[in-house]
């Protein structure tokens, strides 16, 4: 059994020591379900969610007065039941205003799919701010779906209670007692599967926000070797389109790229994008040589092509 599995067992206790009163989420499942089981309406499951006396749904946020009137002026509201997921979420996130709370009720609809989206399960996933807040959820689900089908979690949100759990009872806030703790936190140091989850997602969101030079740049001042090896691939990648042939032959320099460069039209810049692969072969072949200088000189090389 994954130490996950027991970090869901702690949950409750953690809510405790959190908000002062366990927090019930099981019963307001069942009582969620016995309305849906009961043909009830949308506004039911989420009058039931904020009243509910063994939850308190107030720490998502207090429940707007005009989402009863909005939700059922819109045109998704009584056909909820048959709407996509992303549909779904979106007509719930445009009623709400606001995420959390439209998760929080997609969570007790649905745990099978859905989980409470917090910061701190946000955190220990690596999941950041996307274009939109929905853009974001479905991030982060996809992430707890990974796991629920890596560590034989039965359900999203059973993933989604086991990393708060984690993060609020043993990582961040630690406010288990350290007999419990403690193996929690070794085996968390050790579990290298969910600490390379949250860098694919924080490396993919970097990526997908700037560009491989602007990435390098920023790298200058804490890690030149790997500064210098984003670089060389961008620099590389950016002299075969510039002189228009296929794809770059790899991370190792190709044989033709000295030929490739002089075949480039603009003689000045010819001449500095040699000088810039001498850089790029050390940066790619001798490691602990190239110096921060020399790898700042490669991406202002790298740019020059770019424009």
């Amino acid at each position: 059994m994954s130490y996950l599995h027991s970090c869901l067992d702690l949950h409750g206790e953690v809510t405790e020591l959190r908000y002062g009163k366990v927090q019930r989420l099981d019963a307001v499942e069942r009582d969620v379900q016995d309305i849906l089981a009961d043909d009830g309406g949308l506004w039911d499951v989420i009058r039931t969610i904020h009243d509910h006396p063994q939850f308190g749904a107030d720490m998502f946020g207090f429940l707007p007065a005009q989402v009863e009137r909005e939700l059922k002026d819109s045109d998704w509201h009584i056909a909820w039941r048959t709407l996509p997921p992303e549909k779904l979420v979106a007509g719930l996130y445009g009623t709400f205003r606001q995420i959390e709370p439209a998760s929080m009720v997609l969570r007790f609809l649905c745990p099978e799919r859905y989980g409470i989206k917090s910061s701190p399960v946000e955190a220990i996933l690596g999941v950041r701010p996307e274009r939109s807040p929905t853009d974001t959820y479905d991030a982060y689900l996809r992430s707890l779906g990974e796991i629920r089908l890596t560590r034989g979690f039965r359900r999203v949100a059973d993933v989604e209670m086991a990393l708060w759990a984690l993060q609020v009872g043993v990582l961040q806030d630690r406010l288990l007692p350290d007999e419990k703790a403690n193996a929690l936190r070794r085996d968390y140091r050790s579990d290298t599967a969910l600490r390379q989850l949250a860098t694919r997602n924080l490396i993919v969101q970097i990526f997908r926000q700037n560009s491989k030079l602007d990435v390098a740049e920023a790298l200058l001042s804490t890690d030149v070797e790997v500064a210098g090896l984003l670089a060389s691939k961008e620099f590389e990648q950016l002299v075969v389109k510039q002189v228009g042939v296929g794809k770059a032959r790899g991370a190792r320099e190709s044989p033709d790229l000295n030929a490739l460069i002089n075949r480039l039209a603009d003689k000045q810049l010819q001449n500095r994008c040699h000088e810039a692969r001498l850089i790029r072969n050390r940066a790619v072949h001798e490691l602990a040589s190239v110096a921060r200088k020399d790898v700042k000189r490669l991406i202002a090389i790298a740019r020059d092509i770019e424009t």
